[in-house]
């Protein structure tokens, strides 16, 4: 008997997200990590979240990295200092000019051969997300979220996202699915959750 198979990402989002969010626990979080299982959207990291986890107290180093191995791993341009050797690509110039274009967007007051690990990590997260298509990133990371225009402006749409925001995204790309599975039944069955009292309501 053939075993019935869980779709992949039916609402074609494709979502980054930023290390702090593996473990979360906010509703928002939490519903968007049940719609990546249910088969409705796809979350993915970065390279750059195990080199951060790499910083993180032996007490936790264990559980966020398990965490972390049950999202798929992008890997990003070598950047010297923060790459793990064997997680990483050799990068062309375009990607050099793409981490360059967002680190300076991002911290536009910051020089990248004196700034923080951290910065830098931000910036390998949003450039890597955008070079294998991310639609958006998904951050609680208020200096991150405050760039969000500047980052779409200059990378066709790209999104920078809370929690919140990525939801009601995927929640009105579910709502879209539906209706063409209502209009066009052969394209088949579709995850009985969420409920329509799951989702955050539309805007008015």
């Amino acid at each position: 008997m053939a075993i019935a198979q869980t779709p992949h990402n039916l609402t074609a989002l494709l979502l980054f997200i930023d290390t702090h969010i593996i473990d979360a626990t906010d509703h928002a979080t939490v519903c968007l990590r049940r719609l990546r299982d249910e088969g409705w959207i796809n979350l993915q990291r970065t390279d750059a979240m195990d080199t951060e986890l790499a910083d993180a107290p032996a007490e936790k180093w264990a559980r966020l990295t398990e965490a972390s191995a049950s999202y798929p791993e992008a890997l990003g341009p070598i950047v010297w200092g923060q790459s793990r050797w064997d997680s990483s690509v050799f990068g062309s110039e375009e990607d050099q000019a793409r981490l360059d274009n967002v680190f300076a967007i991002l911290f536009p007051n910051a020089d990248r051969a004196t700034a923080r690990d951290n910065h830098i990590r931000d910036a390998m997260h949003v450039s890597t997300a955008i070079r294998y298509g991310g639609f958006g990133f998904i951050t609680r990371e208020r200096r991150l979220l405050n760039k969000a225009v500047l980052i779409a402006e200059r990378f066709h749409g790209f999104r920078m996202w809370s929690p919140e925001d990525a939801l009601a995204e995927a929640a009105a790309r579910i709502r879209g699915v539906r209706e063409l599975h209502r209009r066009e039944p052969y394209r088949g069955t579709l995850p009985t959750w969420p409920t329509e009292g799951d989702l955050p309501e539309e805007p008015e």
